[in-house]
């Protein structure tokens, strides 16, 4: 049974009156004296995330159908293949920004910013397969290390935000399959390292064996810069058993000589 129409005007205008506005006004102010607040992008106070930093993000991801810009090819030479890499976004501005304040100053709440954009484009790489073919969404992992410091992995976060507000086709499921090898579960986020040391050769992950062989599986990752840690990744599941049709990344690095989308 609905609420009367009369009890919900009444309770419009009540809140109109000036005394619950300064109420209002009053317990935010207190809130914000006690646990201050401040936007995630450009630190302008009372908001986590002000409207203007929010619009501006916004106009920097995109939903599928991506732009040509949005796609890259991950080179997989032991494999003699390519795998095609999709992006939400350039990484820059007011979107680097955010992604370095989730990632970095424990702004969790920016997955939820983030998560539909990515579920969005998982959505349409998905290739249909079986019930007994379901495809895994794997995130890539972060090193311990990481985990240690931020108190969360930002990939799994995304994913786990996207899950939770029924933003997946039935089909998919999320599979944290990848693992850092013993030697570098210690070590430092890859995106830390030169290119030379990203490109060493050695191999970082391990996945646990497919339930299914052939199993499908969408990589997933932040951000996209040499490709090598996707490459891992991929190399890694395709070891274990695995058919890795394609990754995802909520940002793309243009090389230097590249401009920035507007």
């Amino acid at each position: 049974m609905g609420i009367p129409a009369q009890w919900l005007e009444a309770l419009d205008a009540l809140l109109q009156r000036r005394t619950v506005r300064w109420i209002n006004f009053g317990f935010r102010e207190l809130t914000n004296f006690l646990i201050p607040t401040s936007c995630a992008v450009c630190s302008r106070a009372d908001f986590r995330l002000c409207p203007e930093c929010r619009s501006e993000i916004q106009k920097q991801l995109f939903l599928p159908p991506l732009p040509d810009g949005h796609h890259h090819y991950v080179e997989l030479p032991l494999l003699a293949q390519q795998l095609p890499v999709s992006s939400c976004g350039i990484y820059g501005k007011e979107l680097a920004r955010s992604m370095l304040a989730f990632k970095n100053k424990q702004r969790y709440f920016l997955g939820s910013v983030f998560a539909p954009y990515v579920a969005a484009v998982i959505n349409s790489s998905c290739i249909p397969q079986s019930d007994a073919m379901s495809t895994y969404i794997v995130p890539v992992p972060s090193s311990l290390k990481a985990v240690g410091k931020r108190g969360y992995s930002p990939v799994a976060t995304m994913l786990e935000r996207g899950m939770n507000r029924g933003l997946y086709a039935s089909h998919l499921s999320i599979r944290p399959v990848l693992h850092y090898r013993a030697r570098h579960v210690f070590a430092g986020a890859q995106k830390l390292k030169s290119g030379s040391a990203r490109r060493s050769g050695k191999e970082h992950f391990v996945a646990e064996r497919a339930d299914i062989p052939g199993r499908p599986v969408i990589l997933v990752d932040d951000v996209l810069t040499t490709g090598s840690t996707l490459r891992q990744a991929a190399m890694a599941c395709q070891k274990a058993g695995y058919s890795v049709s394609v990754g995802v990344v909520l940002a793309l690095t243009k090389p230097p000589n590249q401009e920035p989308e507007q």
